[in-house]
């Protein structure tokens, strides 16, 4: 497979202050990309597009619109038979993209290919366990038994990511998912089991999507489960069902454990909205969230 068939977008709406490390990242490559884009979604800081030129990355400039827009953006500008979506503050390890394109080379029919990756603070020193990329049927993922993969960890065809019609702004923050949701009813995905993509956590991005990221989740697939039934596609329907509902017990732990967190820190304001979505959309997984978490009290230990 050609290497430079591979084109790798940036979007950014910040100062670029990690931007020469996270370049620097790809320029390292085994396998060379054939671009670098930079799409600076109405950044207030100026100066991106002198880095940019700096270092010799293709620079485009939209109204602040969003990171799905600025990701669609990128692919409509992009060359690359394949698209990588790069953070403009992690890293890739030097052996992503060959180790990507391997992987899909040894399986033609795949439109996408995944890696595991590794957390790193706001100097690039690593910390924790970081994660895994199993292999997985896209009938396993669609089912919710194998956890999505990460899209900064994912190359895909870009045929596939146009034929569904790219990330969707009203999904945000759960634009990701979604997006991978579409993606897996039109092909499977190569894994790499290896940590190849750093994600850099610092105080200026975000790690917990909380609330929103699990009211945009569960409507994506509430969507999905109710167009395939629409369409009478009863085996994509039960999949995509089981998917919600063990999706919605898992969000009942986390949204009671941000409720307790809520309440222990006087917000009123957010123990009211967690409550609220707790009886509206998930009353019998919130219930039994909090009866887990008394019997786990009630342990000794």
């Amino acid at each position: 497979m050609d290497s430079r068939s591979v084109s790798v977008i940036i979007p950014t709406n910040r100062d670029g202050r990690y931007l020469r490390e996270t370049v620097a990242s790809v320029r390292a490559q085994t396998a060379p990309v054939g671009e670098i884009l930079l799409i600076d979604d109405g950044a207030p800081a100026p100066g991106l597009a002198a880095i940019a030129a700096e270092l010799g990355v293709t620079y485009v400039r939209q109204d602040a619109s969003g990171l799905s827009v600025a990701r669609n953006t990128g692919v409509a500008a992009a060359h690359g038979d394949w698209i990588a979506f790069l953070d403009d503050d992690d890293v890739w390890h030097p052996e992503r993209t060959r180790s990507q394109l391997d992987a899909l080379t040894a399986a033609p029919e795949a439109i996408a290919a995944y890696t595991g990756g590794w957390y790193m603070d706001a100097e690039g020193k690593p910390f924790g366990q970081g994660w895994p990329a199993p292999a997985a049927s896209a009938h396993d993922m669609l089912a919710g038994e194998v956890t999505f993969p990460r899209i900064t960890t994912l190359l895909i065809r870009r045929s596939a990511y146009v034929a569904v019609g790219g990330c969707r702004s009203e999904m945000e923050p759960a634009e990701d998912n979604e997006l991978i949701l579409r993606l897996l009813q039109q092909g499977g995905f190569a894994a790499v089991d290896r940590q190849l993509v750093g994600y850099r956590r610092h105080s200026a991005n975000v790690t917990n999507r909380g609330l929103p990221g699990r009211e945009a989740a569960m409507r994506g697939l509430r969507g999905h489960v109710n167009r395939a039934r629409r369409r009478g596609d009863r085996q994509l329907a039960d999949l995509l069902a089981r998917n919600l509902r063990r999706y919605r017990h898992d969000a009942a732990d986390e949204n009671l454990a941000e409720w307790a967190a809520a309440a222990k820190a006087g917000r009123l304001s957010d123990v009211l909205a967690l409550s609220w979505w707790a009886v509206r959309s998930a009353p019998v997984d919130s219930a039994g969230a909090v009866a887990r978490r008394v019997l786990r009290r009630g342990q000794p230990g």
